[in-house]
């Protein structure tokens, strides 16, 4: 099953990121994003056909940005009214304390790219993708959220690995919905630097 060799890769990668921090959290965030992308293209060449690029997909992936900021809004205020998760506001912002590492028009280009392509490509247009064709298109999307979610829990940020559930369902029913990564790549490039850089909710 080299598919869990690969997740297992992005587990180590995504522990020496947010718990070990050998060096600037934001090079090893694109490299480690680079690696995970030439896992899916070696395994899908096909995923990036010039069909896929098409008004329709585009527009959906804007909008799906759209949309899942203002869900993430809405879930901070719901967090601000109802105290489901203790200290979330100190969560929330030691997330956004990485963004001191870098200037930040270079933080949200490496969020657009590679950073927020590199990361649906692996985990949408493979992980999710060679799943779904092993066993189904749901259990395909179940596992790989899960997978998704579990790799962010040694970061021992309750808020975090919550977010990581709900994107990682939300760009999975995207790309289960439309059959080809195009407008889920889109909208992960495009929520990245706006909810970390442009209009953060913290």
């Amino acid at each position: 099953m080299k598919f869990l060799i690969y997740i297992v890769l992005a587990s180590f990668l995504w522990f020496v990121m947010f718990v070990l921090k050998p060096m600037n959290f934001w090079v090893m965030m694109a490299f480690s994003t680079s690696v995970l992308y030439a896992v899916s293209i070696f395994h899908y060449r096909e995923q990036l056909k010039k069909d896929f690029f098409n008004l329709k997909e585009i527009s959906i992936g804007i909008s799906g940005a759209a949309l899942l900021y203002l869900i993430f809004l809405f879930g901070k205020y719901i967090l601000d009214s109802f105290g489901i998760i203790p200290n979330h506001n100190q969560n929330i912002s030691s997330v956004y304390a990485n963004r001191e590492a870098l200037p930040s028009w270079t933080v949200a280009l490496l969020l657009f790219f590679p950073i927020g392509f590199g990361e649906e490509m692996f985990w949408r247009g493979y992980i999710q993708r060679h799943l779904s064709e092993r066993y189904n298109k749901w259990t395909g999307l179940l596992i790989t959220v899960f997978f998704y979610t579990v790799v962010h829990i040694p970061t021992m940020n309750p808020v975090l690995v919550l977010a990581s559930f709900i994107v990682g369902l939300y760009w999975g029913l995207i790309f289960l919905w439309r059959g080809n990564i195009t407008a889920a790549v889109l909208s992960h490039m495009l929520w990245d630097p706006f909810i970390f850089v442009i209009l953060p909710v913290n």
